[in-house]
């Protein structure tokens, strides 16, 4: 199984609605609606869901200051580079793992019991699922700036194969990224000059918080950094330090969050780190198409519904919700209300768990499913345009219930309809 169906695979298999806290730890429950034959080939990979690695702090620690010195700076810069057009976006973190591991002074644990550690922010002890750090190198590229433990996992798998040289084409956008950030008006700061960037569509196909993390990235090394918050190319800061940020209204921590344009980009660190990469006069070919995995795979489209199951929310409606993969429900809208100028369904759980998306063939004979304190409704917007939340029949009555109908009623939404479903079946959780 090559890398583009193993992600393809997993981004099923990770989906919101499958995670479970199961343990003290998360976890993915796999849908049963995927083949066996396809897990075997992930577990083959080493690439089995909810497969876990305990670290201990000293333990990364040591590790991943052992593996920085395995790896030569200018080739994890180049790594750097390639990432942002040619090469798959997973190498953008080789360069910042090995910098930090280089940096990172050998220390016993430096924290109460209770918290992190203040040097490196890992706990005592570590547990990760490995293939969810694998699928999210894959689509998200770099972990969170600083992370000991997920860098301990990308430069374990950096050896095989060696990093990529950048193209012509990927050294012209790096240096069209820093010229974009040196032109920025006076007092911008770092959200605006992210949407800088993503305005000038340098890294097609990747939205605008990929941009922000490559600015964070940029400004852990310090080609981004202020005088009193350096990247770690000037000086080396600790977990604590470098968690700061100006106020809580700003959600990027330092360098980067104290960062504006007057601070500018740093030149000497550019040097150190890009300077033997030939800059092009002219923007060379355009870069080869972005590799598969760069990007999410796209879900399958849903059938249109039938003429007669189109249009808006009425009484006597019944609705597929797709609660996971395997997982549907049925739900009974009782009317239609407006409340605050906006139309809601009263809508209600019918007895019945499905694997795949049930028809009108199973309505007959079902009462309502409530909770565990009895019957359980919800007014619920955006009924018809709720991805897997399909109408499956009208002009159904009312089933018959002697229980009381409940005494209030919440607000939500077809998406939240799908969430709350747990409420009244407990099998889902």
């Amino acid at each position: 199984m090559d890398d583009d169906r193993a992600l393809a695979l997993l981004t099923r298999v990770y989906a919101p609605e499958n995670r479970v806290f199961h343990g003290g730890r998360h976890e993915v429950r796999v849908p049963a609606t995927v083949d066996a034959a396809d897990l075997h080939e992930l577990a083959a990979r080493g690439l089995a869901p909810s497969t876990f690695v305990t670290l201990t702090h000293d333990a990364a620690v040591t590790e991943l200051r052992a593996r920085a010195r395995e790896v030569d700076e200018r080739a994890a810069a180049d790594a750097f580079v390639a990432s942002l057009g040619s090469a798959p976006v997973r190498w953008r973190s080789l360069l910042p793992a090995t910098v930090l591991g280089s940096a990172l002074p050998d220390h016993a644990f430096d924290g109460r019991p209770d918290r992190t550690c203040d040097v490196c922010f890992v706990d005592p002890e570590v547990t990760v699922d490995t293939t969810d750090a694998w699928r999210s190198r894959r689509t998200s590229g770099a972990p969170l700036p600083g992370d000991v433990v997920a860098y301990v996992l990308a430069l374990r798998e950096a050896p095989a194969p060696w990093p990529p040289a950048p193209t012509p084409h990927d050294v012209w956008t790096l240096h069209q990224v820093l010229r974009t950030l040196r032109e920025l008006p006076p007092g911008t700061r770092p959200g605006a000059a992210a949407k800088a960037v993503h305005r000038e569509r340098l890294l097609p196909g990747r939205p605008q918080h990929a941009v922000t993390s490559l600015l964070e990235d940029l400004a852990l090394l310090g080609v981004l950094q202020t005088p009193e918050h350096p990247g770690l190319l000037t000086r080396f800061t600790t977990a604590r330090e470098r968690d700061r940020r100006p106020s809580v209204r700003v959600e990027v921590s330092a360098p980067l969050g104290f960062w504006t344009a007057e601070h500018g980009v740093d030149s000497g660190v550019v040097e150190r780190l890009f300077g033997h990469l030939p800059v092009p006069s002219t923007r060379p070919a355009e870069a080869p198409a972005a590799p598969p995995s760069v990007r999410a795979p796209r879900t399958a489209r849903t059938q249109p519904l039938a003429p007669h199951l189109r249009g808006d929310p009425a009484a006597g409606d019944v609705y597929a919700v797709g609660c996971r993969e395997d997982a549907w429900v049925l739900a009974y809208c009782h009317g239609v209300e407006e409340h605050g100028g906006r139309r809601y369904g009263r809508v209600e759980y019918l007895d019945g768990m499905f694997d795949a998306q049930p028809g009108a063939e199973v309505i007959a004979g079902r009462g309502f499913r409530g909770r565990s304190d009895g019957r359980w409704q919800q007014l619920t917007s955006q009924l018809s345009t709720t991805p897997r939340v399909r109408r499956i029949a009208r002009d159904v009555t009312v089933p018959p219930d002697d229980r009381p109908a409940p005494t209030s009623t919440p607000f939500g939404t077809g998406p939240s309809l799908r969430h709350m479903a747990g409420w009244c079946f407990p099998e889902l959780r």
